[in-house]
């Protein structure tokens, strides 16, 4: 397992920031655990009575761990603070906001625990500097996704806004306890009978969307546009990565012969116990862009497999054009398909103390921009019944 503790994992982000003496943007360095980033922002954002739109930030990190990353405020003052689970403490100033462009990677620190032995990990280590792992989106991107009701973003590109609204306000997360999975489960059954839903109303959000219904029952276009952007972008990239992940399987499943397959929450990933040199210069040099209107397509093979993969959901390029919410864009960025992490040591081993007769090991290394930590923990961990870590579920071979 690993995130028994927050000091169990650590992510430390490496930035180029152009700092200053002075500027409009007055730059910190956010240390927070049990928070995840949005969560903490709009903590900020009441506390100091700023509003969400002067915090800006370069990548989300999760509350599970120990996590170090920069924020920017457009206000001159210094909020420099500690609180619970969280400091703030002032770097300097910018003249820009920060953003995921500034950003070079992060620096994990990963303690593995109750583990049966260590040289199965030794040696996928040893493996995973030669030949590094498949760069998937992993579960993290996944968390709004409820395999019943689909994506939100998938509705969107669909033009069924009503479909959209459904998924939006009636999808339980895997995080979701019994009684909000029986609410959310109440405002399905009950949808498009908006005061029975408006009785079911918790949040402000729900409030104000089902208030607005009950007065314009079918304006569903309109009711999109009282959701939050932040919200609808997070909603968005989790549908693009996703489809991202499907091109990347598809390609590893006819590049790589001996592929291990781990389950995850919104489908499989793919690993391999090595490459040969043919197959390894490939998928290094291999950039897949995001899906959008427009795409850099790197080759025939991926365009060959995104026609396929949309084409099976009866989607097409020129969807990705939206026109309900003009203010959110599926933006295309590119993304390597193999991540050869730096700097991959072993910097303790031997028993857990929170685990009797079992054993722990903790690596550090860095990672480049958007790939995640937990995928390499995976990929070092697979291979053996006792592999079982935080979110990683039963390997099992794929079949030749």
């Amino acid at each position: 397992m690993i995130k028994a503790v927050p000091e169990d994992f650590i992510v430390q982000e490496k930035a180029d920031l152009p700092l200053r003496q002075k500027g409009k943007y007055r730059v910190y360095l956010l240390t927070k655990s049990h928070w995840n980033t949005l969560d903490l922002i709009h903590q900020l954002s009441r506390s100091l009575g700023l509003p969400p739109e002067k915090f800006s930030y370069g990548g989300k990190k999760d509350k599970h761990g120990l996590t170090y990353q920069f924020i920017a405020v457009a206000a001159p003052g210094d909020f420099s603070q500690e609180g619970k689970n969280f400091s703030l403490t002032s770097q300097g100033f910018m003249d820009r906001p920060m953003g995921p462009d500034l950003i070079q990677g992060n620096s994990f620190t990963i303690t593995m625990r109750s583990l049966a032995g260590l040289d199965l990990l030794e040696r996928n280590i040893e493996e995973a500097r030669r030949s590094g792992f498949a760069n998937f989106f992993d579960d993290q991107r996944f968390r709004s996704y409820d395999p019943e009701r689909g994506f939100f973003a998938e509705k969107i590109l669909r033009r069924h806004w009503n479909g959209a609204l459904q998924v939006y306000f009636t999808s339980a997360g895997p995080n979701s306890g019994k009684s909000e999975r029986h609410r959310k489960t109440a405002l399905y059954e009950n949808w498009r009978d908006w005061p029975a839903c408006l009785s079911q109303a918790q949040d402000p959000l729900e409030k104000r969307v089902f208030g607005y219904l009950s007065d314009h029952p079918k304006a569903f276009a309109r009711a999109l546009h009282l959701l939050p952007q932040e919200e609808i972008s997070m909603l968005y990239a989790a549908f693009q990565s996703y489809l991202w992940n499907e091109i990347l399987r598809r390609i590893l499943k006819l590049k790589v012969e001996d592929l291990a397959e781990v389950d995850g929450m919104a489908g499989s990933y793919f690993f391999w116990s090595g490459l040969d040199e043919v197959v390894f210069s490939y998928l290094a040099g291999l950039e897949i862009p995001t899906p959008a209107a427009r795409m850099n397509l790197p080759d025939e093979l991926v365009s060959s497999f995104y026609q396929d993969v949309l084409a099976e959901r009866s989607l097409r390029p020129g969807l990705f054009r939206t026109k309900v919410l003009r203010k959110i864009y599926f933006r295309s960025f590119k993304r390597r398909a193999l991540v050869i992490p730096e700097d991959l040591s072993i910097i303790d081993r031997g028993e857990d103390e929170l685990h009797p007769d079992k054993k722990k090991m903790s690596i550090s290394f860095f990672l480049p921009r958007g790939a995640y930590g937990t995928m390499l923990v995976k990929r070092i961990t697979f291979g053996g019944k006792h592999a079982h870590i935080w979110d990683l579920h039963d390997v099992r071979r794929k079949p030749p």
